[in-house]
């Protein structure tokens, strides 16, 4: 939870199966403490009877020392989100004081979640705790792609510590603690200051495993995440894994 210190802003997507014939519902609240935090705040591009597509757009300079960015984000029994982002995020110098971006997803029955998000970039001097915790119901698929980025071209890595933990009924699918800093990622990463992922989950696996692809990771309780480091987002991308996930969980 984001504390009463920090300039926070809350997002709230609900999003629910049409009945009759009638379009996905999409409901959104987004909230802010009084010193005005800049927010995401969810644009509609495109709903049907069992699925919208939603876009991420920030509202203001993210992320700044002090700001606390939470997004809660629910999909109901047999819907599905497509959720896409303008643009990637960059978490600034925070001069000794530091910042939070917290998420957490809830998928029902049958449902579904793609998100393709855009590469999030750790500045010199940025202090950043980022968390993500999903929670699967029976049957629910998940697409989730990441890459994070430890410094702009040229500079030192920030600071940030990644937390993922995933749930379904029977009990933990992936928990992931992740310090990295500049001492850290030398050892962690190799010297690599891009880290790109995706993460795929669903009732059945993505394919036989394969033993010449270096990038991938069956998970024991079922799943499978990609992830690759690199010097720069352009050559560190998991274009096919990306693809093969989509495959995966909507049937494209």
């Amino acid at each position: 939870m984001l504390t009463s210190t920090e300039r926070w802003s809350r997002t709230r997507l609900r999003v629910q199966r049409g009945s009759g014939g009638s379009p996905t519902v999409v409901r959104s609240v987004v909230s802010a403490s009084d010193t005005a935090a800049p927010s995401l705040r969810p644009m509609l591009m495109d709903r049907r009877r069992d699925h919208a597509r939603v876009c991420l757009v920030p509202e203001g300079a993210l992320l700044l020392a002090g700001d606390g960015v939470e997004m809660d984000i629910e999909v109901g029994d047999g819907a599905r989100l497509d959720l896409v982002e303008p643009g990637g995020t960059v978490a600034f110098d925070m001069r000794g004081a530091a910042a939070r971006w917290s998420v957490r997803i809830t998928l029902g029955r049958d449902a579904c979640l793609t998100w393709a998000g855009e590469p999030f970039v750790v500045a010199a001097g940025a202090d950043v705790q980022r968390d993500t915790v999903i929670r699967l119901g029976a049957g629910a698929r998940l697409a989730l792609r990441e890459t994070l980025v430890l410094g702009r071209f040229g500079e030192v890595p920030g600071r940030v510590r990644l937390t993922t933990t995933v749930l379904d009924d029977e009990g933990p699918l992936l928990v992931e603690d992740l310090p990295l800093d500049a001492s850290s990622a030398a050892g962690l990463l190799g010297g690599h200051r891009v880290m790109a992922s995706v993460l795929c989950l669903g009732p059945d696996p993505v394919s036989v495993a394969d033993d010449q692809d270096p990038d991938r990771y069956d998970l024991h309780a079922g799943g499978t995440l990609w992830r690759r480091l690199g010097a720069e987002v352009h050559t560190s991308g998991l274009g096919p894994a990306w693809l093969t996930s989509l495959t995966r969980v909507v049937g494209l």
